[in-house]
């Protein structure tokens, strides 16, 4: 009777969950803080959408947040929001504004990446040995996009400017299909790989940019991205 009213409520709170998930568990796997300012999603088709999502940028680097999302819309299956593995049929990101910030031993998306991929190092010893309800929650995400970014490159003495340009679409498919499933640690890491990668080709295969920012501040601004 209990497990029948926890996912009963569950069920019915879809928006309090993603909201409290972000807020609480989102430092833990990006380290760094994550505000959400408005979740909305019906139990009963699955869509919504979260509003003013804001990434905080890691410790030692300036700039006031690594990334702002504007809008997202997100499709799940409500058939599976109670089971183990949960299917979400889409996420789009509506123009995320993306600032890359150079400091001495990379970039702060640099950092990000590094603190989720210590996270889910950390977390597979104990999935590993988990069993039954001790699993994790895992998920499929059928359709990702990210449309219109613009991503500005600076560094702390530029105090917030530097050489903004677009980002070319991002698009992935069935992530974490082939696994029945990936921890949501696990998608992060592999969706902040896909942007980090992007920024590097947007850059190096844009001559306006590398003369703006100089051949060698270009190729500077992309070391340690690929650590």
């Amino acid at each position: 009777m209990l497990a029948a009213g926890a996912a009963l409520w569950a069920y019915y709170s879809l928006d309090v969950i993603v909201k409290i998930a972000l807020e609480h568990y989102g430092p833990d796997v990006l380290g760094v803080p994550v505000k959400v300012g408005d979740v909305r999603i019906s139990p009963k088709s699955g869509e919504g959408t979260l509003k003013n999502l804001e990434i905080g940028t890691p410790a030692g680097f300036s700039a006031q947040r690594a990334v702002r999302f504007g809008e997202v819309r997100i499709a799940l299956d409500p058939a599976t929001v109670t089971d183990r593995v949960v299917v979400i049929r889409e996420i789009a990101i509506e123009a995320p504004i993306i600032t890359l910030e150079r400091g001495r031993q990379g970039s702060n998306l640099d950092a990000i990446q590094r603190q989720i991929n210590a996270y889910v190092k950390a977390s597979a010893p104990k999935d590993a040995a988990g069993g039954g309800d001790a699993q994790p929650r895992r998920f499929i995400i059928e359709r990702l996009a990210i449309r219109g970014a613009k991503v500005t490159m600076t560094n702390a003495a530029l105090k917030g400017q530097g050489i903004t340009f677009d980002l070319p679409d991002i698009q992935m498919r069935d992530i974490g299909k082939l696994q029945n499933g990936l921890r949501a640690s696990q998608a992060a890491d592999l969706v902040t790989r896909e942007i980090i990668a992007k920024i590097a080709q947007r850059v190096l295969t844009n001559i306006d940019l590398l003369r703006k920012g100089g051949v060698e501040g270009a190729v500077d601004a992309l070391k340690g991205l690929f650590k």
